[in-house]
């Protein structure tokens, strides 16, 4: 994951001297990796950063039912007075996105073949071809990035932010819908949350319920902000105000990986240069709370992904205690500590916390230090799950898959640099009761057994589905190399790398679009067969050079397959390089 060194372009409207001061001790302070610069950030300072482009993207999101791209823009090198998040329209950039995927696949395929055909596919979006392949990949020039953002949004936030999570309602039948998305800012510090519409596709006893909005629109990027392009309001910072936790506390420095649970209750921050977790916990009836930080972590927490709970224990709730799990990777010690939350309902009023539950050693490779992203993989649990009956026997079977099907555990690592691979066993415990033995409670054993090398500078892991060639998902683990410019794809069923995507510059945060194709009136298209059609796109942010890369993971398509077809947003090199 970065920081990674860099440097940038000045601001179009000029230098900012003071700024500019703050600036340059603030790159050495990101370069290094250690720490931040949030103790050089001024809120008041310089100019509001641009809305109409990337800079320095670091968190891609796409929302729960696919109709909105969320991009969290980091202004690293202070040249503004804060970053950005931009909500693009999704349903527009997918479509046009296909329209170019399908025109260089017929390009490729046609007769006549060469230059000019290819240059007519591009000329389907209105762009000519790449005429500089060495700042970014594709056979086309960059696409602009207004027409995405008209019924957008975009919005103004501190500088430094790190990642980007949702979290959506569980049960939205019972309780109703919801969703928001969470920023850590190290320039607050604060963990800047955004309500936004919960567009998920959801039926309840066979009815839809309607998509809801806290704005009122398709797309909406509610933080408190009244004008277009506006600051987020101080009650969406959460951590920055005491007065609003009941312990009094403050967001430590440095928030950089964050995680929420299934339940979307708890969300975990780890402190890259404190050797801290935050809890802060999501209340749907009111504002998210910094509730309480554990300290005396190992050196350089750096990421921090849940696990997915069991529905065993999701549908016997109130009989296994059993508390949601974090696990989080270091930089300077060869370790994986297991973090658990615990509500702590029963004091009143609640006072939830979270614990180090385990370390595990991980020792795949010559020295196991320096781990970065993490992955957790739940995908065969989830489809044995899927699988169980109704009635009496369900609850046998539920607990047979969690007992089966240990979760795949994915992690990057830089000395050396190698995807390490573990497992993530879950643990029942017992006592007997007049039936027979009754489960009380359940826990998580984690372990590491394997590596794959990686190309140098392994940064983030994140889990996504391509289209096989007989038309149907399958899963990958696709791993980032920031210094590389490679995004590793690989295959946990064969156990091996089966593709090694060419991106920019400093590829940072990934998101995937993976649906079943619809028409314009929102209904599935059938093959033949009636079955379904399936796509698969790859969003990857280009942190160097400030744009957003599109990669087809669609097996069937030979000629864009794996590779960066489109280049979203102009790409502008680093000043020291131009």
């Amino acid at each position: 994951m970065s920081p990674e060194p860099v440097f940038r372009r000045p601001s179009a409207a000029g230098s900012l001297p003071r700024r500019v001061r703050f600036a340059s001790a603030a790159l050495v302070l990101v370069a290094s990796g250690l720490v931040g610069a949030s103790g050089c950030f001024a809120l008041a300072d310089g100019l509001p950063p641009p809305l109409d482009a990337f800079y320095y993207p670091t968190g891609l999101v796409v929302s729960p039912g696919g109709t909105a791209l969320y991009v969290a823009n980091s202004d690293v090198d202070l040249q503004y007075n804060g970053g950005t998040v931009f909500a693009l329209d999704l349903v527009k950039l997918r479509a046009d996105t296909g329209k170019l995927r399908q025109a260089i696949v017929d390009a490729a395929a046609s007769s006549a073949g060469g230059d000019e055909a290819m240059r007519a596919a591009c000329g389907t979006l209105g762009v000519g071809r790449n005429d500089n392949t060495t700042l970014y990949p594709g056979p086309c020039a960059p696409v602009v990035l207004a027409p995405y953002q008209q019924g957008g949004k975009a919005v103004t936030i501190g500088a430094f932010a790190s990642d980007a999570v949702i979290a959506v309602k569980p049960n939205p039948c019972a309780d109703g819908r919801g969703a928001r998305l969470f920023v850590p800012v190290r320039g607050d510090p604060s963990v800047t949350y955004f309500n936004i519409t919960d567009d998920r596709e959801i039926n309840c006893d066979g009815a839809p319920l309607p998509a809801s909005s806290p704005c009122g629109a398709t797309i909406c990027l509610d933080c408190g902000v009244t004008t277009a392009g506006g600051r987020c309001a101080r009650d969406f910072l959460v951590g920055r105000d005491p007065s609003d936790s009941q312990r009094g506390l403050t967001l430590p420095v440095e928030p950089f990986g964050i995680a929420v649970d299934d339940r979307s209750e708890s969300i975990v921050v780890v402190h890259q240069t404190e050797q801290t977790a935050s809890l802060v916990v999501n209340r749907w009836e009111s504002e998210p709370v910094l509730e309480h930080y554990l300290t005396n972590l190992p050196p350089g927490p750096t990421d921090v992904a849940s696990f997915p709970i069991p529905r065993f224990i999701e549908e016997n709730r109130e009989t296994v205690d059993y508390t949601p799990a974090f696990g989080v990777s270091f930089r300077s010690t060869a370790v994986f500590d297991v973090l658990r939350y615990n509500d702590d309902g029963g004091s009143s009023p609640a006072r939830p916390f979270v614990t180090r539950n385990a370390s595990v050693r991980i020792g795949t490779t010559a020295s196991s230090t320096d781990s970065r992203g993490i992955a957790v993989d739940g995908s065969k649990r989830r489809a044995c799950e899927e699988m169980c009956p109704t009635g009496a026997v369900r609850n046998g079977c539920l607990r047979a898959c969690a007992e089966d099907n240990p979760l795949g555990i994915y992690m990057a690592n830089r000395a050396p640099a190698a995807l390490v691979i573990g497992q993530v066993e879950t643990r029942f415990t017992e006592r007997e009761g007049p039936n027979g033995p009754e489960v009380t409670g359940a826990f998580e054993e984690v372990t590491f057994h394997d590596s794959v090398p990686l190309a140098f500078g392994a940064s983030r892991v994140k889990m996504g589905r391509i289209i096989g060639k007989d038309g149907l998902p399958a899963w990958r683990v696709f791993a980032v190399t920031y210094d590389s410019g490679i995004v590793f794809s690989y295959d946990p069923a064969s156990r091996r790398v089966d593709n090694v995507i060419k991106t920019g510059r400093g590829p940072h945060a990934l998101a995937f679009d993976t649906e079943r194709v619809r028409d314009e009136a929102g209904n599935l298209v059938l093959d033949a067969e009636g079955k379904p059609i399936w796509y698969s796109t790859m969003y990857v942010a280009q942190f160097t050079d400030s744009y957003v890369g599109v990669v087809d993971l669609d097996m069937r398509n030979q000629a864009t397959f794996g590779a960066l077809y489109m280049t979203l947003g102009q790409p502008v090199p680093p000043k020291e390089s131009q």
